[in-house]
């Protein structure tokens, strides 16, 4: 059974969205993302304050992308709020992002490194480990493994690569 929830229930309420309601929901998010325990500890990994978050330039605006992060600011996809979106809740492109944002941040982590495919680079790695482990928490093992395949299949991933992948995100290895 899916769990919904505060947020998506915040966003089926919401017809039409004024700023106001986005700063909200990006508040709810927030809030969220403090509480998890990955963020958590991640944010000590990276010495930097958790409150930090409070801080961090979170827009919904139009992209080509789910989300990304540039110059410390985090960007989604405006079209995850739309009344059809498939994206229930939001949150979980958040805490990928977060991740991003620690490593521009403190410099710890090269985000260019072009010898190696997308899904194997270092950075999105740890992002998509912590994003996934969040919807495995929040929603269901079956929501992160339905998100992972979808990632998989986006990425034209197959056969015992595929498999050793998905084993590696899931944190299955």
């Amino acid at each position: 059974m899916r769990k919904l929830s505060k947020r998506h229930l915040t966003l089926r309420r919401l017809s039409k969205r004024a700023e106001a309601d986005f700063d909200k929901l990006v508040r709810e998010m927030k809030e969220q993302a403090k509480e998890d325990p990955v963020i958590i500890d991640k944010f000590k990994e990276y010495g930097v304050p958790l409150d930090e978050i409070d801080s961090v330039s979170v827009k919904f605006c139009p992209l080509d992308v789910s989300a990304k992060t540039k110059n410390e600011e985090i960007f989604l996809n405006e079209k995850m709020l739309a009344d059809d979106s498939t994206v229930d809740d939001p949150t979980h492109y958040l805490i990928h992002e977060l991740i991003h944002y620690l490593q521009q941040s403190t410099g710890k982590h090269n985000c260019k490194n072009d010898n190696a495919d997308y899904l194997d680079l270092d950075t999105e790695e740890e992002a998509f480990k912590a994003q996934i482990d969040y919807k495995k928490r929040e929603e269901s093992e079956e929501e992160a493994d339905e998100y992972v395949e979808g990632l998989l299949d986006h990425h034209e991933l197959e056969g015992k690569r595929r498999k050793e992948k998905k084993e590696e995100l899931m944190g299955e290895e």
